[in-house]
């Protein structure tokens, strides 16, 4: 009967576990999509140094989070962020509006991906 409990208790914590995993990851993508959406609307105003500046608390907020995302995402993952975040950055810098637009399309799908590609399921943990 002991035994029944000690299990019982690692699966309750496993679920528990995964429950505020899964909580954090969706909450982390969208507070990610709204910046992400506030950089485009300024690009699409041509607001490029609102962009530039909503780009950098952005990088700030990923490094913010590392040690959150570092535990959800492959390190190279992260590393594309990170490198599509820096060319969004020297696009803003340089006015380039046409590639700060497509820049930003490609942060939004990553970061629309995060739940979907990370979340604690069955079919993503076989």
């Amino acid at each position: 009967m002991k035994s029944f409990f000690v299990a019982l208790s690692i699966f309750l914590v496993l679920i528990l576990s995964g429950t505020a995993f899964d909580f954090c990851l969706n909450r982390t993508s969208k507070e990610l999509l709204k910046s992400c959406e506030e950089i485009r609307e300024n690009i699409k105003e041509e607001k490029m140094t609102e962009a530039y500046d909503k780009a950098a608390a952005l990088s700030e907020y990923i490094d913010s989070k590392k040690p959150l995302l570092s535990s959800i995402l492959d390190h190279g993952n992260i590393d594309e962020i990170e490198e599509q975040i820096s060319e969004l950055l020297g696009f803003a810098e340089q006015n380039d509006v046409i590639d700060a637009v497509v820049s930003i399309k490609k942060l939004r799908h990553m970061f629309e991906h995060l739940p979907e590609n990370y979340a604690l399921t069955l079919q993503n943990i076989l």
